[in-house]
């Protein structure tokens, strides 16, 4: 059988919205004409709330994909998926991926298993939609899908893993975390393509964060179960270009020079193209970073100016320090509220559930947790 993995399409990311919906679209509607199933990793949305335009967008996409999968033979509705962490949304709320799934369009199968069968050969499908990072070893532990017999197993995933991260970050799972008895690991989340090894993953379909592993082409995985050989199909995308320059006391008309010769060397051929570049090194002395103010070359130009500033290295070593534990303002202020919640006498339940009625600012919660406080510190 020939699946088809999709991962990280961001539908509806705001700073290149048109990119995530035409690569998005390509990538679902090329995977249907060429694939028996298509299996979505995560990420699908860019945000747990997304606008109604990009549902519409999104509920579009996905009809007209089984609309080719039905003019194929293909009965039912054979496209799978689970959530990612920018589409997660607390225990008892629904995210846009399963409001997909009450629509009739797709599957979840976060934490089960589904058979898919065609021309007499079945592939189960398990896996887990993203959970915060600090979780994931003992959410994986605890899952009940299994492998099932008679079938090709595959088990995905939505997470970090040690093994794809340079910083050696011990909160992330390792791929011996991973439950045994799959036939096929895939995981999306991580926007770099990873074709070989015991996990796999095809990156994202669109740029978002303008990091160096996002560099080169985008597109989709397919996979053979019979042959067991993944193919990377790439989608007509705009490619990032990543470059950094270093420089030793350096004057500024020098690095604004240099800087505007890369940016246009990097564009020649391919003026929509995205770069992002890096300047970063030192200042000839009697220079400040206030006398060196780097040109703007365009929308597509992202400069990032890391040249001999103490405050701006202690706040690139933060955002490095963050992305590196894959946290979102959203999750660094879940870790904290359960942090406090742990050192509480009482309890409120869920606290992901609690984050959430907290950022809606819930009255009636609000209201109910006060009494219940109230109530558990009067009694002692």
């Amino acid at each position: 059988m020939r699946v088809a993995f999709v991962t990280d399409t961001h539908f509806g990311y705001r700073r290149f919205e048109q990119d995530a919906y035409k690569q998005g679209k390509e990538a679902i509607l090329s995977a249907a004409r060429e694939a028996d199933l298509l299996i979505l990793g995560g990420d699908n949305f860019d945000v747990s709330l997304p606008r109604m335009e990009t549902l519409s967008e999104v509920t579009g996409i996905l009809r007209e994909a089984l609309a080719i999968f039905r003019s194929r033979g293909m009965e039912g509705v054979p496209i799978y998926a689970i959530h990612g962490n920018h589409d997660r949304r607390a225990k008892g709320f629904v995210h846009p991926t399963e409001l997909l799934a009450h629509s009739g369009l797709l599957t979840l199968f976060h934490n089960t298993t589904v058979l898919h069968e065609h021309k007499g050969e079945k592939v189960a499908i398990s896996g887990m939609g993203s959970v915060p990072e600090d979780y994931a070893k003992d959410a994986l532990s605890q899952i009940t899908c299994k492998p099932q017999h008679g079938a090709f197993n595959i088990f995905v995933v939505h997470q970090s893993f040690q093994e794809f991260d340079i910083s050696g970050n011990d909160i992330f799972i390792t791929f011996d975390d991973l439950p045994a008895g799959y036939d096929l690991y895939l995981c999306g989340h991580i926007h770099k393509p990873t074709l070989s090894g015991k996990v796999i993953n095809p990156g994202s379909t669109v740029v978002t964060q303008l990091r160096e592993d996002e560099a080169g082409k985008r597109g989709w995985l397919l996979y053979d179960t019979v042959a067991r050989k993944a193919e990377f199909k790439p989608i007509a995308s705009r490619q990032l270009f990543h470059s950094i320059l270093t420089f030793e006391a350096a004057k500024p008309d020098e690095i604004r020079a240099k800087v505007e010769a890369e940016a246009r060397r990097l564009l020649a051929g391919a003026p929509d193209s995205l770069v992002k570049i890096v300047v970063k090194g030192t200042l000839a002395p009697g220079f400040g970073t206030a006398d060196l103010s780097l040109p703007a070359l365009g929308d597509n130009v992202f400069i990032d100016n890391s040249m001999n500033s103490e405050s701006l290295k202690e706040r690139i070593a933060q955002i490095k320090l963050s992305r590196e534990k894959k946290l979102s303002a959203r999750q660094q202020g879940m870790e904290i509220l359960r942090k406090k919640l742990k050192e509480a006498n009482f309890t409120l339940g869920d606290p992901e559930h609690v984050f959430e009625m907290l950022l809606e600012g819930n009255s009636k919660f609000l209201a109910e947790v006060k009494e219940r406080i109230e109530k558990e510190v009067a009694e002692g």
